[in-house]
């Protein structure tokens, strides 16, 4: 299946320029939105098993979201729910104050699709089905949240979110499944109108 599916995106995609198409959306959820259209989303508000999340629950190869559509891991150190019912809960990872660490977001399926709302700053990358990068970006800021997504023509394998330090976290993580291959050329079809009519930014 994950062939004829990367072979459905190298005909609509490769044949244009060569390179994956890649539109990033910075701090722009509604953009995103209208250029995926329906997305499944994952808040951290409960837990794998559908509890309500308590902060200092950890995620791991064994707990992990997988029936929602992605696995949760890190480098260096667990995964693990924080925050609270009032501001909301969010993933985050703590490594040594010496080591580098990261979480990384493998999709169940291929995606089309990924974004994540954080605090402060991160770069967010997503791959391919073969773990070649497709595209980064990075956003520096203050506060937030801040949002991050990318719209591919490439399957989106897995994702990372990092912001080179020893400890990252990410509020929502957001994505959308490559569609059934009978309605494929239609999402294409709206997402490169969509493309057209906006900016395009430098990535």
């Amino acid at each position: 299946m994950r062939i004829l599916l990367v072979c459905l995106f190298l005909v609509l995609g490769a044949s244009r320029t060569g390179f994956a198409d890649v539109t990033v959306f910075e701090n722009d959820y509604d953009g995103f939105l209208e250029a995926v259209g329906a997305v499944n989303v994952i808040d951290f508000d409960t837990l794998p098993n559908g509890e309500p999340s308590m902060p200092g629950v950890e995620i791991t190869d064994e707990f992990n979201y997988d029936a929602q559509g992605v696995h949760f891991s890190a480098p260096i150190g667990i995964p693990e729910i924080g925050g609270n019912q009032i501001s909301g809960f969010d993933l985050g990872v703590q490594a040594g104050p010496l080591d580098m660490t990261w979480l990384i977001a493998d999709l169940v399926e291929p995606g089309l699709a990924v974004g994540v709302t954080f605090g402060g700053h991160t770069t967010l990358s997503i791959y391919d089905l073969s773990d070649q990068l497709i595209a980064e970006h990075e956003f520096v800021g203050g506060g937030g949240p801040f949002f991050i997504g990318f719209v591919s023509d490439i399957p989106i394998g897995y994702a990372t979110a990092d912001r080179n330090s020893n400890v990252e976290a990410i509020g929502d993580f957001v994505f959308a499944p490559v569609p059934e291959p009978g309605t494929l050329a239609l999402l294409a079809s709206g997402v490169l109108l969509v493309m057209r009519r906006r900016p395009r930014r430098a990535i």
